[in-house]
Order: structure tokens, then C-alpha cells, then sequence
């Protein structure tokens, strides 16, 4: 369980108790429920389907909202990673992704097979485990994963003052390209994970804490301004990935990154007092991975059944309150049992983790 130490202000120099905090867990956890609600998009014909009525414009308005599933991620590796090491410490830790990837990724495909005929063979599932198909997050996270160390010493090498002017520098690198096409060069828009690791870093040492109604407010802007955008300027009907976005580059985008940003700082110093909110918080933050996995066989059940009725997202449109928090949950139990099981395994190998 990753703990942190109590602000200052909070406790004396003399406690050394830490405690859980519950914002970054609501935050994991709320990128979690969008990742999956994401999915709902793909599964039911959301790209195929014409941007046009109220139905579209609330889903292309949660669309833009739940995209920063990734972004929030990164971000939360940043403010707790922010002090690891090149060490063996810091090296093995992810060992128990990689067994969760492999593990779920299989079973992934062999369910795959059954649903839709032989399409992995022996050779196709270590082709596609070695290129990271069948869960392309893995293959970013192992990227950054690897320069944590370098840019924590990089970052800590900066005086605040540089810090701003990198992360400015970054912006304007990762995620003004897709907007505004003229203005900045593309050829570094694949490294906003950098930018939101770093702004990770930044609000943890900094802890700005905006009023959170202008957070509101601009999440909500944001959102709904991509949705119009997204609905009257399409050139096709359909929905245009390189309209102020790019297929590649989506979350790195301006707006994206001011939406996550706003909805990070509107969450991540929330004090919840509930032990049994907290706790489930907590138990969703400790499986978030293998949620991410699981979910995506849980979509293929669910929604090639509820295509047999369904014809696309507009006919859909109140079934998302069905199919997602279904999958959702049903992820959040396999993942839970999935991790007992792994964890029990390990600790036979290294009894002294136990401690």
C-alpha cells in the first residue's frame, strides 16, 4: 500500500505516523470507471455513427472527459514516484505488472479464441504480448517506467523557475500541434506522458489548491466546447480524430491536458472520512491494472450479447448505465481475486515482503 507522510501543517515534526490519502485514490479510481466507460464507445459504433443530436452531444461531451483516464494516470505516477532511484527497489516493482500482463493477457486471448474463432496461436500470443497489442498501455507504462529514475534526477536538478519554463516548453511541444496545426511542431508530440509525469511531480511539491468551483467551471467548458467542436466541424459527419486532436496523439492535446489538470487538482487533497468509502477507494487503487485488463474481456461478454439488441451508441444511449457499471465491477472482482491469489504466490518466493 503506498502511504504518504502528513503535510506539515497537519502534524509536528516529532509524528512520524502516515496515513493513506484518499484523494489520489478517488483520482485512480475515477480514471479507472473511464477507462472503462471509454469502451463503451468502441464496443457500440460510436465512430461509425453520425455526429448529429442531443444524444451525441452528451456522449461526444463524456468521450472528451473520459480520455483523460490516461493523462490522470501519469500523472499519478509522477506524484508518487517522484522520488524513486535507480535501484533494485525501484526495478522490481514492476514485477507484479508484468505477471498481471502476461497472466490476464493470455487468458485474454484464449477467451478471444472462443468467442470469435482461432485467431492466437502459440506464436501469435508471444507476438502479441512482445508488441503489446492486446494492452497497449502496458508498453507506454513499461517506457516511462524506465526514465523515472533519470527524470526525477533531471527534474530536482531545475530551479523552480526552470521547472515552469520546461513544463511550458513540453505544452507547447506535446500538445498545441494538434490544435493549432500552424503554430508548433509535431515531431514530439508522442512524450506527453513526460508532461503529465511532471506535472504529477509538481503538485505534489507545490499542492496548489485552486478554488475548486473555477475547476468545475473549467472542466466543464472544456468538455463541452471539444463535444461543439467536435460536432460542427467535422468534415466526414463522423467523428474526425485530427480535429484538435490527433489518433496518436490525442491525449497530449491542449484541451485534454487543461482538463486533467483541473479535475487532478479538484481531487487529489479531497479528506474523505468514510472508513468504508476509503477502504473501497483504496481496494480500486491497489487493482487499477488489472482492471484495465479485465475489462476488456468483460466488454467482449457484455457487449457481444448486448449487440444482439442494440444497434449503436444513440439506441444505447441509457444503457450505459448498465453495461459499464457491469463491467466495471465485474473487473474490479476478478482483478481483487486475481491479486490475492498472485500476491499469495509471491510471498512464497520472498516471505520477507510479508513484513
Amino acid at each position: 500500500m503506498k502511504t504518504t507522510e502528513k503535510s506539515t501543517n497537519e502534524i509536528s515534526s516529532n509524528d512520524k505516523a502516515q496515513i493513506r490519502e484518499s484523494g489520489p485514490d478517488l483520482i485512480r479510481s475515477l480514471a479507472c470507471f473511464f477507462v472503462v466507460g471509454a469502451h463503451f464507445y468502441l464496443n457500440m459504433g460510436y465512430y461509425n455513427e453520425p455526429m448529429a443530436g442531443w444524444k451525441m452531444f452528451v456522449e461526444t461531451s463524456c468521450r472528451w472527459l473520459f480520455v483523460t483516464a490516461v493523462p490522470l494516470f501519469f500523472m499519478l505516477t509522477g506524484y508518487f514516484k517522484k522520488n524513486k532511484k535507480m535501484d533494485r527497489a525501484h526495478y522490481m516493482s514492476i514485477v507484479p505488472l508484468l505477471i498481471s500482463y502476461v497472466v490476464i493477457s493470455v487468458a485474454k486471448m484464449i477467451l478471444y479464441n472462443r468467442l470469435y474463432g482461432k485467431i492466437y496461436g502459440i506464436k501469435e500470443m508471444f507476438v502479441n504480448l512482445g508488441n503489446y497489442q492486446i494492452a497497449w498501455y502496458m508498453g507506454l507504462y513499461l517506457c516511462v517506467f524506465l526514465l523515472i529514475p533519470f527524470l526525477n534526477k533531471g527534474w530536482y536538478a531545475l530551479t523552480q523557475k526552470e521547472q515552469n519554463v520546461l513544463i511550458g516548453t513540453l505544452f507547447f511541444l506535446c500538445a498545441l500541434y494538434p490544435v493549432w496545426n500552424y503554430i508548433a511542431p509535431s515531431y514530439f508530440i508522442g512524450i506527453y506522458p513526460v508532461v503529465f509525469y511532471f506535472l504529477g511531480i509538481a503538485v505534489r511539491d507545490r499542492r496548489w489548491r485552486p478554488n475548486r468551483l473555477i475547476l468545475i467551471g473549467v472542466i466543464a467548458v472544456t468538455v463541452l466546447t471539444e463535444a461543439l467542436i467536435s460536432m460542427k466541424l467535422t468534415s466526414t459527419g463522423l467523428f474526425d480524430w485530427n480535429l484538435i486532436s490527433t489518433s496518436d496523439g490525442t491525449y497530449g492535446t491542449a484541451f485534454i491536458t487543461i482538463c486533467t489538470v483541473c479535475i487532478f487538482l479538484l481531487f487529489y487533497d479531497v479528506n474523505i472520512t468514510s472508513k468504508t468509502v476509503r477502504f473501497l477507494l483504496s481496494k480500486i487503487s491497489g487493482v487499477s491494472f488489472e482492471i484495465y485488463l479485465f475489462a476488456g474481456a468483460y466488454d467482449a461478454i457484455i457487449y457481444g450479447y448486448a449487440k444482439r439488441y442494440l444497434t449503436g451508441p444513440v439506441q444505447s444511449f441509457w444503457w450505459f448505465f448498465v453495461t459499464v457499471p457491469l463491467s466495471f465491477t465485474c473487473a474490479l472482482v476478478s482483478s481483487l481475486i486475481f491479486r490475492f491469489i498472485v500476491d499469495k504466490i509471491l510471498l512464497i518466493f520472498n516471505p520477507s515482503a510479508s513484513g
